[in-house]
């Protein structure tokens, strides 16, 4: 057993003056171990593989347990054991001629390098060599298998010159490794059935190599953790360890939660199960057939419809049906996931017949919610990393799960954004962890309607590869295009291999199932008290905005003014503030406050408009708030002002004006006809003409303009309200959308608005494009070359297309004895409750925290380890810019 060595852990025994060593070959059967209970042959996730790749659910945890075992091989380097010197014969100690590089020679790396200098050497492995098979089909099909755990990382790794990196080598490297290959062959015995090494199968190994990358990381995760493998130093057999690290995996694994059995309940009906009557939408997604295999469901109907309820429902019936293990639900923003969760706690229990799983809510809103019960794995102590720029599988495993937006991918039941789904399509580190996370769960997404093009381009791609892992999407909306949504059942009948030629349903409401037996389509009524007509009238000065606002608040009115921008939103709140009789009475609301702040003025808006707000709780309240007020909140407004903005906005804008039926002195009444006056919404916006100038839009509304860039598409919108005079739901649902995102809707617009039109055009051109480049290419197999570049976890790769690029503040205050701490000092999770994203433009600007306190800065970035990629922001000593829990971040009137 000449292969022993040491694999990069040391600590000292406090009881001892010597080091406790855990030897490699040990670790590499401990993740190994964890690799064989994740792929257990009864499990339904391990038998849909293998049955994909034409083999035995055991023939594949043999085959996948042994390439596990090699994932470490780069350890086996001279390079690598010379890091550390010890004062024992028993470890070999070796000199080379490179030293060991983090960057350009990492372990995973040079494991490539000693796999392919121990084939050279002629490697003994049972069932492989008896087979005739041509060397490079043979080689290939290896490095192909390998590839998925030499990546345990994070991301694909990129072989370097063989004959540069032979020289972090020396021969006896090359022995010991294969030697340990052809033990671990031994020990598990993989079998390699002929048709493995076929095109065809291969084609498919590479197809679900994606999902076996993501069990390696978490194998190599799970597999450091001191806690349940201890450091060794007595000599084991491999044959003898085995059976010790299997128990220890065991005991590893559920200490997780992660992959308990969870027995669902079968769907008892509506009324049982959420306690009132369904809507129809509701009704038809507690009764529609539930498919075998994956299915896409389209769930479009108006705002209070109970589209929740029906995609849970839709849920809770899949997985009965042994369709699914668990669900997650997605949503556009960090506040509309506070909403979400609160909604999905309070129901998803009854889901299930005994225990309930964990239920895991996006990182920024825990302090919101305290109810829920979180996965956490557990506590272990930190491994020093190998070098500077190499942290080892602990550090960063406890990195990843301290975030409760990955974490939540993971979690059997999870709710939070969109984005951290659209991230497993993206060539960035732990993709793959995620996509094994989003593996046999049914996605919901909501509000899908608010993905732009370059966010439809990803989305689509998600939705075809869950659809290639037999998972299953329910997508919800109130505005969908009939042009998005038949791309996205385009996308999903492609991958089913049925005809896309369909033809299309134009009703609304609408409920639309497409699985392998095709598309499906039910018209469907809404429910009668959410169905209504608002009326339309137009501001065209910001004058007669505030004169609207003080008459309203002079008859005890509660009113929102929704802007379009964060400085409009700032210059509407002084102008208000400044015209009623009490300031206080004025809130504002928008994006760039702190998350502790945030969430404090987001729960007054909620105490002043909630469902539950009463009449003198309300009377002549104002908000003034930007788009956050239309995405995150059950609020509720007496008399509503919106800037102009795209239909689909604004017809989300008006859910919030009379969305609760309240009697004459404004309280909340279920199940009566709402008793205030008729509901007015007011939009402030150009006049509206037949030819429009070219700065129709820019001359009174620059900002408006930079945010939605087509003032044809609004131009077109406004037309449509001109001539309808009111918002009618259900009925002008699609005729609203289709009036400016209808197939031939742009040739309507006016000439002198075609060049902003064109140059908007050629930005959706661009969004598409650099969306397209920045997928990945899942017919590769998880290897380097299915993208252009690998990402690092937080880099500028994104969901979401912006030109205008954001930067995460952390915000800092001095206290009462003038020291600098966070702005959340004192608090849970004060670090992401200090947290605000703010314009690069103005980040670049603010005053140099680093520069003025280096020690200071040095000190929170090494207490604060999530924060090394943030900047910190002493507001109070800044000249351009400041800060309050009023207004939030703002430039100063008088800069220096």
């Amino acid at each position: 057993m000449s292969y022993f060595g040491y694999w990069g852990k040391a600590k000292k025994d406090s009881k001892s003056d010597g080091p406790d060593y855990h030897l490699l070959a040990y670790h590499s059967l401990d993740v190994a171990a964890v690799g064989w209970s994740l792929l257990n042959p009864n499990n339904k996730s391990c038998q849909e593989l293998s049955s994909f790749l034409e083999l035995t659910p055991k023939q594949l945890q043999h085959i996948f347990t042994f390439a596990l075992a090699l994932h470490d091989l780069g350890k086996f380097s001279g390079a690598f054991q010379a890091l550390k010197l010890f004062d024992t014969k028993a470890l070999h100690q070796f000199k080379v001629r490179k030293p060991y590089d983090g960057a350009k020679a990492r372990h995973d790396m040079l494991g490539w390098v000693l796999w392919q200098l121990a084939l050279d050497e002629g490697l003994d492995l049972p069932f492989i060599t008896k087979q005739s098979l041509p060397s490079d089909i043979l080689e290939k099909t290896l490095c192909t298998l390998l590839d998925t755990t030499w990546g345990h990382h994070g991301k694909p790794i990129r072989p370097g010159r063989l004959t540069e990196l032979e020289d972090h080598l020396v021969e006896a490297n090359i022995r010991h490794t294969k030697s340990f290959i052809e033990d671990a062959a031994n020990l598990f015995q993989p079998e390699w059935p002929a048709s493995f090494f076929t095109a065809d199968v291969q084609r498919c190994f590479r197809q679900i190599s994606w999902h076996l990358a993501g069990v390696a990381i978490l194998a190599d995760w799970l597999g450091s953790d001191t806690r349940y493998f201890p450091y060794k130093t007595d000599f084991l057999s491999l044959a003898e360890y085995w059976p010790d690290a299997l128990n220890r995996a065991e005991k590893a694994i559920a200490a997780t939660d992660l992959f308990k059995v969870f027995y669902v309940q079968p769907f008892a009906g509506f009324q049982p199960q959420f306690g009132f009557k369904p809507t129809p939408l509701q009704q038809w997604a507690a009764t529609v057939p539930i498919a075998e295999g994956p299915q896409l469901f389209i769930l479009e109907d108006i705002t209070g419809s109970g589209k929740t309820e029906a995609a849970l429902t839709l849920t809770q019936r899949i997985m009965a049906a042994g369709e699914a293990d668990g669900f997650y639900f997605g949503l556009p923003s960090m506040a509309t996931s506070n909403a979400m969760f609160k909604r999905v706690t309070s129901h998803y229990q009854q889901m299930y017949q005994q225990d309930a799983p964990s239920i895991v809510l996006a990182h920024g809103a825990r302090d919101m919610e305290q109810s829920f019960r979180d996965i956490l794995l557990p506590n272990r102590s930190a491994d020093a990393s190998y070098q500077p720029d190499e942290q080892t599988a602990t550090v960063v495993c406890n990195e990843w799960f301290a975030d409760s937006r990955k974490k939540a991918l993971l979690a059997p039941v999870g709710v939070g954004t969109l984005d951290q789904a659209l991230l497993a399509v993206l060539p960035r580190r732990h993709q793959a962890l995620r996509m094994v996370g989003l593996h046999r769960k049914v996605l919901i997404f909501d509000e899908v309607h608010a993905a732009d093009e370059y966010m439809l381009v990803l989305l689509e791609d998600l939705l075809q590869h869950h659809a290639r892992q037999g998972g299953s999407v329910i997508l919800l909306t109130a505005t969908l295009a009939q042009q998005q949504r038949q791309q996205l059942v385009t996308r999903w009948l492609e991958v089913l291999g049925q005809p896309t030629n369909c033809e299309y349903n134009n009703a609304f409401p609408l409920a639309s199932q497409v699985s392998s037996a095709g598309l499906h389509q039910v018209a469907l009524a809404s429910r009668p008290d959410v169905c209504r007509t608002l009326n339309v009238a137009f501001l065209h000065a910001t004058s007669d905005c505030v004169a609207t606002i003080v008459a309203a608040v002079a008859k005890g009115q509660s009113v929102v003014w929704i802007c379009n921008s964060v400085a409009d939103a700032l210059a509407a709140y002084k102008l208000v503030s400044a015209a009623i009789p009490n300031p206080a009475k004025c809130l504002l609301f928008h994006s760039r406050f702190a998350l502790i702040d945030r969430q404090r003025i987001e729960q007054q808006v909620l105490c002043t408009l909630g469902k539950q707000s009463a009449a003198a709780e309300r009377k002549g309240k104002v908000v003034i708030s930007t788009q956050v007020f239309q995405e995150s909140l059950d609020a509720d407004a007496d008399l509503m002002i919106s800037d102009l903005c795209a239909i689909d906005d604004l017809i989300q804008r008006a859910g919030r004006l009379h969305r609760h039926t309240r009697d004459v002195n404004g309280c909340y009444k279920a199940g009566i006809k709402d008793q205030r006056p008729e509901p007015l919404l007011f939009v402030h916006c150009p006049e509206f003409t037949d030819a429009p100038k070219a700065d129709w839009l820019s001359a009174q509304f620059r900002n408006t303009q930079l945010v939605y860039r087509s003032a044809g598409k609004l131009w077109l919108g406004l037309r449509v309200l001109t001539r309808q005079q009111a918002i009618r739901m259900p009925e002008d649902a699609r005729l609203l959308i289709e009036s400016v995102y209808g197939e031939h809707a742009s040739k309507e617009i006016p000439e002198a608005l075609w060049q902003d039109e064109l140059m908007h055009h050629g930005e959706i051109q661009r969004k598409t494009n650099k969306a397209m480049q920045q997928t990945i290419d899942w017919s590769q197999g998880y290897c380097a070359d299915s993208a252009v570049k690998w990402y690092e976890d937080e880099t500028d790769i994104s969901t979401r297309y912006s030109d205008m690029e954001t930067v995460e503040v952390v915000l800092l205050k001095r206290n009462a004895a003038g020291q600098i701490v966070l702005w959340a000092d004192g608090q849970a999770y004060a670090l992401a409750l200090s947290k605000l994203k703010l314009p690069k433009h103005h980040a670049d600007k603010l005053i140099d925290f680093a520069a003025q306190y280096p020690a200071q800065a040095e000190q929170f970035k090494q207490q604060y380890r999530q924060a090394k990629f943030t900047r910190f922001w002493l507001a109070e000593d800044d000249l351009n810019f400041e800060y309050s829990t009023q207004i939030g971040f703002s430039p100063k009137e008088n800069p220096a």
